[in-house]
């Protein structure tokens, strides 16, 4: 008997070394799976150990040795047609009848039923022979090894073709049994489902790559021919708006409008300031809302450097009535606005440390007063922002965190700054809007955090006169010059 042991990642693939080593008549012996840390350093997953007898392994070398190269296409059949045609082969091979009387065990010395590559491939039918084969048909009359290899012979040379037209009462009936089942049969169905699929593939491809590039926001050739769209693009572009700005209004306009108004310039542009100021999220402050109860507003201001917050605080303060501000800056820190804090009559305390600012508003809270809180969050060595406001959070029940920027800074710097504190912040406020050379910029900042309304714009140093509450309008307005 000849053993041998076969390792593969799957057990599907080491059922089919078996079969095309051994052949079906194999007899599986052990199967091993290894799994966790000792299969990742085995060099297969799934061990095999099969057997075969002599008399089944010298029908098999036999048959390996008249097909040649065609071996490795014959075993992708099922097992019960090799099985077949292997018995056929040896049935009409000279001296095969002597070979099967003396030679092989059997299934002699065997204790107890074993499985073998034939059984195994009818249990696993689902995993190993329906993926190497498809579905087989109802057969009533089945393939014999001998008109296989005739069959085969007659495609390789046409002097083998010769010799098979010698026996017509053979080949004839070898004809019409290929034509009915057999391994070329499969390979022509198989090689069909193939080329319609790689069809099928090549046509999803396509379609993908042409909703991709519509997605892109008009870059296709249907933009390319309509010269207001291919304007609209490029005012837009340079105005500095990002691309996924540019990219919705683009899809916006070709969903809306048909093609003949997609060709009139004045159509497209008011869609596009439309869909901008759709774009531009603006609220009013919270002190300004009508308060069922008596507690007070607590309004804080965040920012970092040169933006212009103490000059929009005292802005606010004029506006808000009942006010308290409170400045927290760093020790000995010169008093800002002393002008404008005389002349409107003012109640400005400044404070060096989270305490006393927390002293100060409590006082505040207990005369029923509105409380405006004007920090630099960075004024410290050390950065604790998140100290102050996650302690401001906690002690006011209503407050409402600001951010202020400033218009003339740069957007990375500013989307820095919303990036920072956008967890605690309720919205922002933009100073200095009447000096800003980009407004792009600010449109651009404030679609990448467009849950942040807009409050209010500085536009001006003169207090209180240089405020106005946030409008979309005002931005669109400085954008397109109007």
């Amino acid at each position: 008997m000849y053993v041998k042991k076969f390792e593969a990642e799957t057990l599907d693939e080491a059922l089919r070394s078996v079969k095309g080593e051994l052949g079906p008549d194999a007899i599986i012996l052990k199967t091993i799976t290894n799994k966790g840390l000792k299969g990742a350093f085995k060099k297969g997953r799934v061990e095999i150990t099969a057997a075969i007898s002599e008399e089944s392994y010298s029908k098999k070398s036999n048959v390996d040795r008249a097909l040649g190269d065609q071996k490795e296409n014959f075993y992708q059949a099922p097992s019960s047609s090799i099985n077949h045609m292997i018995n056929e082969y040896n049935e009409h091979t000279p001296g095969a009848a002597s070979a099967k009387s003396t030679g092989g065990y059997g299934n002699m010395g065997l204790n107890k039923v074993v499985n073998t590559v034939s059984k195994a491939s009818h249990k696993f039918k689902s995993s190993l022979d329906d993926f190497l084969t498809t579905e087989e048909e109802p057969q009533t009359q089945s393939m014999s090894m001998q008109d296989y290899l005739d069959e085969e012979e007659e495609e390789v040379t046409p002097k083998r073709r010769v010799e098979a037209q010698q026996a017509p009462e053979r080949v004839a009936p070898t004809e019409v049994r290929v034509e009915e089942s057999g391994p070329n049969e499969y390979e022509r169905r198989l090689k069909a489902q193939l080329d319609s699929q790689k069809k099928q593939i090549e046509i999803l491809e396509q379609k993908l790559f042409e909703l991709s590039k519509n997605s892109l926001g008009g870059n296709g050739a249907k933009d390319d021919e309509n010269p207001a769209m291919v304007e609209l693009k490029e005012s837009l572009r340079t105005l500095d708006l990002n691309e996924s700005i540019v990219g919705r209004i683009l899809k916006k306009a070709r969903f809306e409008l048909g093609e003949s108004e997609q060709r009139d310039e004045d159509q497209l542009f008011d869609l596009a300031l439309r869909e901008l100021a759709s774009m531009i999220n603006t609220e009013l402050p919270l002190f300004s809302s009508t308060q069922d109860d008596d507690v007070p507003v607590v309004t804080a201001l965040i920012s970092e450097a040169s933006s212009g917050q103490t000059s929009m605080a005292m802005k606010l303060a004029v506006l808000m009535d009942d006010v308290k501000v409170i400045r927290l800056r760093p020790d000995r820190a010169p008093v800002e606005n002393e002008f404008a804090q005389k002349v409107f009559n003012l109640d400005i305390s400044n404070v060096e440390t989270l305490s006393h600012l927390m002293s100060e508003a409590r006082k505040a809270i207990e005369d029923k007063k509105q409380i405006l809180l004007d920090v630099k969050v960075n004024a410290g060595k050390e950065d604790e922002s998140k100290k102050i406001l996650d302690t401001l959070k906690r002690s006011f029940k209503k407050l409402e965190v600001l951010a202020n920027i400033s218009a003339i800074h740069s957007e990375l710097y500013n989307r820095k700054i919303l990036s920072k504190y956008k967890e605690k912040l309720n919205g922002v406020i933009i100073s200095n809007v009447d000096q800003c050379l980009n407004y792009g910029a600010l449109v651009n900042t404030h679609y990448k955090y467009n849950n942040l309304p807009l409050k209010f714009f500085g536009t001006g140093p003169t207090v209180p006169d240089d405020i106005e509450g946030a409008t979309a309008e005002r931005i669109l307005a400085g954008m397109f010059n109007l």
